[in-house]
């Protein structure tokens, strides 16, 4: 925007130059027009410098080493002229700081895309808080305040640790507690107590002897990952890796645990990757509210898994109640 302004002042300087030395009526109509540019530039783009933002658009998580971007989106409720909107743009990180202007076209719609910096894992986090719309010729830049802010988990790839023949190989599912209604279920035979409701005549009569239906249900679970806090960036990603790949182990087996991180005296539970991954950014961000703590924890955990950047994967047995 600044070297259209330049380029304007210089040709208004030319033009009253030339009106100087070249009196005739050519002259003057140049210098004329080039003075009512500005007023017709501001009244042209005004409408459009002022209902014109933007977006941000970034991805949960990425890997490592990924070719991963973050966009930018031009919104507007509607569709006055300008030429273009110039946002602050600021990255942070472990160890790094960057602010820089970012150039986006001002049509409704309109994406830039950046790339996200993927060498190193952590949360890195993408926040905009000054945007300027620029006039449809470019010689005014409205401001305006924004609160956009975006963060992107980057995880190193899942690295299996030592010692994970000691994890459970699969669940066993257990009678319900009352009988009921239970997706999964077992035949057996009728032993005196048994619900009359839950017998199975059709197969009782196949087989001439008593048969129930049994609901059975998932047993309690009482898994604890206990995460060992790091000194240094190959240290997280170590770790971080080892993480990802027991929490795959044990979702997709159904197996759901508990995980602390440090010696804190929060414990999460988690049950799929996106509770994972919300406590990750919990860890990582001291801005985040993402993380939900629960009050209520087994008597005692089967087996605690720590992981850390040594010799990660001791399983130890608990037989009284774990100290969180």
């Amino acid at each position: 925007m600044i070297h259209r302004q330049l380029i304007f002042a210089f040709a208004l300087t030319a033009a009253f130059i030339f009106f100087i030395l070249y009196p005739p009526w050519i002259s003057w109509y140049l210098f004329v027009l080039l003075l009512l540019l500005i007023p017709i530039d501001l009244f042209i783009s005004l409408p459009g410098m002022l209902s014109k933002s933007v977006l941000i658009s970034a991805p949960v998580t990425v890997d490592t080493d990924s070719d991963s971007v973050l966009t930018l989106i031009t919104v507007h409720k509607k569709s006055y002229p300008a030429r273009c909107i110039i946002a602050r743009f600021h990255a942070s990180g472990d160890g790094f700081s960057v602010i820089c202007r970012i150039k986006c076209s001002a049509d409704k719609g309109a994406r830039r895309e950046i790339s996200i910096d993927t060498t190193r894992s952590g949360l890195t986090v993408f926040e905009i808080k000054r945007i300027w719309t620029v006039s449809l010729i470019g010689l005014f830049a409205f401001p305006s305040k924004v609160k956009l802010r975006e963060t992107v988990l980057v995880l190193p790839p899942a690295v299996k640790p030592a010692a994970t023949m000691a994890l459970q190989q699969g669940i066993k599912l257990r009678p319900k507690p009352g009988g009921g209604f239970s997706e999964e279920h077992d035949m057996r035979v009728y032993r005196p107590g048994d619900p009359v409701k839950s017998i199975h005549w059709k197969i009782s009569a196949k087989f001439d002897s008593m048969i129930i239906r049994e609901p059975l249900v998932l047993p309690p679970h009482s898994r604890l990952i206990h995460v060992v806090g790091w000194r240094n960036a190959s240290e997280r990603d170590l770790i971080l890796g080892r993480l990802r790949w027991v929490s795959d182990y044990l979702i997709n087996r159904r197996m759901p645990y508990y995980i602390k991180y440090q010696n804190d005296e929060m414990i999460t539970e988690i049950e799929n990757e996106s509770e994972l991954i919300s406590f990750l950014r919990g860890v990582l961000d001291k801005h985040s509210d993402k993380i939900k703590p629960i009050s209520v924890i087994p008597a005692r955990f089967s087996w605690v898994f720590r992981i850390d950047a040594g010799m990660t994967g001791a399983v130890e047995k608990t037989k009284k109640r774990e100290v969180i």
